[in-house]
């Protein structure tokens, strides 16, 4: 666990300091809403991104303008058990655990059906197997153990890596798209 931990604190500094990074986000975001995937999707489950992350917000907002339906999730716990909620704008979202944006579920209706979805999974880093390195709460390697669909890890070009630590839990994602393009793995 220590590699990982330290593996963390190296990726945070790098990815804080990615140059253009307004520029870049959009061309991951374009890169992603011009696969045929995430074309064919009826369901795309985002996440909201943290102020350093790849923000996808307009990933979020030209997934609802082209009516699909658009799911964020909400940590029920601090045990790695999440839900996912269709919103209809990002300001269905409001502050929960972690000091994540997450939908309001006072507002926002539960997913159910995962079929004709695709996850858009959030990570400090991927390598060129499909594995990331998150942020070892454990949300997303749950997650996706219990479904079967395309998943998706969105990138910087300088934080994929070639291999990654892995634990008996972690699931690979089957693409990842970088400013550069999109990789099947």
């Amino acid at each position: 666990m220590q590699i990982k931990d330290k593996l963390r604190s190296e990726l945070k500094a790098k990815r804080k300091n990615i140059s253009n990074k307004a520029l870049i986000d959009k061309a991951i975001c374009r890169n992603l809403i011009n696969c045929d995937f995430y074309k064919n999707a009826k369901t795309v489950l985002f996440y909201a991104a943290l102020d350093d992350e790849i923000n996808i917000d307009l990933c979020i907002d030209s997934a609802i303008s082209q009516g699909k339906r658009a799911a964020l999730p909400a940590c029920t716990d601090k045990s790695g058990n999440m839900k996912f909620y269709y919103v209809n704008t990002l300001a269905d979202l409001k502050n929960g655990y972690f000091g994540l944006r997450e939908p309001d579920a006072q507002i926002c209706r539960e997913v159910t059906d995962f079929s004709d979805s695709i996850c858009i999974v959030p990570a400090l880093s991927y390598d060129r197997n499909g594995y990331r390195l998150g942020y070892g709460k454990g949300y997303y390697d749950k997650f996706l153990q219990n479904y079967s669909f395309i998943s998706v890890g969105l990138c910087y070009n300088e934080l994929v890596k070639d291999n990654l630590p892995i634990g008996k839990y972690d699931v690979p994602v089957n693409y990842i798209i970088t400013q550069d393009g999109v990789f099947s793995v």
